[in-house]
């Protein structure tokens, strides 16, 4: 589950966007770095108008985060989303380990912040399970995964099918990494993916 949305590359794309989605929309430097919310790539806006000024202010512009170096990267899309009401951010990933050759699950309660961060300063918020590639992701890890980041009964059904989704993605499009960050408990308690990443080798 994801908010309404779609990419533009225009400011005029931006403003016809947040006007079908309301006005009151979030828009997103599309760019393969994290970081981009501190360096003011990600914004609320009120309104279509204000939605076309901050896509053409960013659009051609280089984004510098502490991701990108000091070049930053160029800003050619936009993504023009329907903002959500956050009651919890979560974090979930899938790393390929090197040593093991496989697929790592990582959770944590910490959303909304790099999980570097996260290991670096809290790393008894971070759970993981090891997939065996021979068998793959199986239910019980996804639930263990689920409780362990804190969800209520109602959405641990939901969080092991979303899971065992992003590691279908990952095994079948060959990614070495794949995240949700965040993952939001919604006000309304559902669950939806805010932002991801993903890498392929």
């Amino acid at each position: 589950p994801v908010p309404r949305g779609a990419v533009a590359t225009s400011g005029e794309e931006a403003q016809k966007i947040a006007l079908d989605l309301g006005g009151k929309v979030v828009v997103k430097a599309q760019i393969h770095a994290g970081g981009r919310g501190q360096a003011g790539g990600i914004k609320v806006v009120t309104s279509g108008d204000e939605a076309k000024e901050f896509a053409s202010s960013i659009l051609g512009q280089n984004l510098v985060t502490h991701q990108t170096g000091p070049e930053g990267v160029l800003v050619q899309k936009v993504l023009i989303e329907e903002p959500a009401d956050i009651a919890k951010e979560l974090y979930v990933g899938i790393v390929i380990d090197g040593g093991t050759r496989s697929a790592v699950v990582i959770a944590s309660e910490a959303g909304g912040v790099e999980i570097e961060e996260v290991a670096a300063s809290t790393p008894e918020r971070i759970i993981k399970e090891r997939v065996d590639p021979t068998i793959g992701l199986q239910p019980f890890q996804g639930r263990r995964l689920a409780y362990g980041i804190g969800l209520e009964d109602k959405l641990v059904r939901p969080a092991v099918a979303l899971i065992s989704n992003l590691y279908r993605l990952m095994r079948d499009k060959n990614c070495s990494l794949v995240e949700i960050n965040p993952l939001i408990v919604d006000e309304e308690g559902a669950l939806m993916a805010l932002d991801a990443k993903i890498d392929f080798d």
